[in-house]
């Protein structure tokens, strides 16, 4: 007859044998709010690393490290072509980082994508090394 603490304790070490994505340190990405001063807009998140995300205003926690970002800008105001709506951007993300990616408007239909970073604080406060 198995006990109840051979039980309890098979389905915790399942439990923990399964790291979800929050389990590690990681990086977000997200795109940036609209600022008029900056003349910057709202683009969308596309795909990381060639995969569609599930949420086109922020990505789901990815790996620090090297990784593809698609980021999409299209604007009813004027045509663009279908070379000017998205970019493929090469980052380095940085563990416990937030990225926000915002569509400046350069001259005309052309724009370039601004990248601002900032610390994740719940992903920092989790994984800070203790210690003396």
């Amino acid at each position: 007859m198995i006990s109840h603490r051979a039980i309890a304790g098979a389905a915790f070490v399942a439990l923990n044998a399964v790291a979800g994505p929050y389990d590690q340190p990681y990086a977000i990405v997200e795109a940036a709010d609209a600022s008029k001063v900056r003349e910057e807009f709202t683009p969308s998140i596309s795909q990381v690393d060639g995969k569609s995300t599930r949420n086109t205003r922020r990505s789901d926690p990815i790996t620090p490290g090297k990784h593809q970002v698609t980021v999409r800008f299209e604007t009813s105001r004027v045509a663009q072509s279908p070379g000017e709506i998205a970019r493929v951007l090469d980052m380095d993300l940085e563990a416990c980082t937030l990225y926000r990616i915002a569509a400046h408007r350069v001259e005309g239909v052309n724009w370039e994508p601004k990248v601002y970073s900032e610390p994740l604080g719940e992903c920092v406060k989790k994984f800070a090394k203790k210690g003396g």
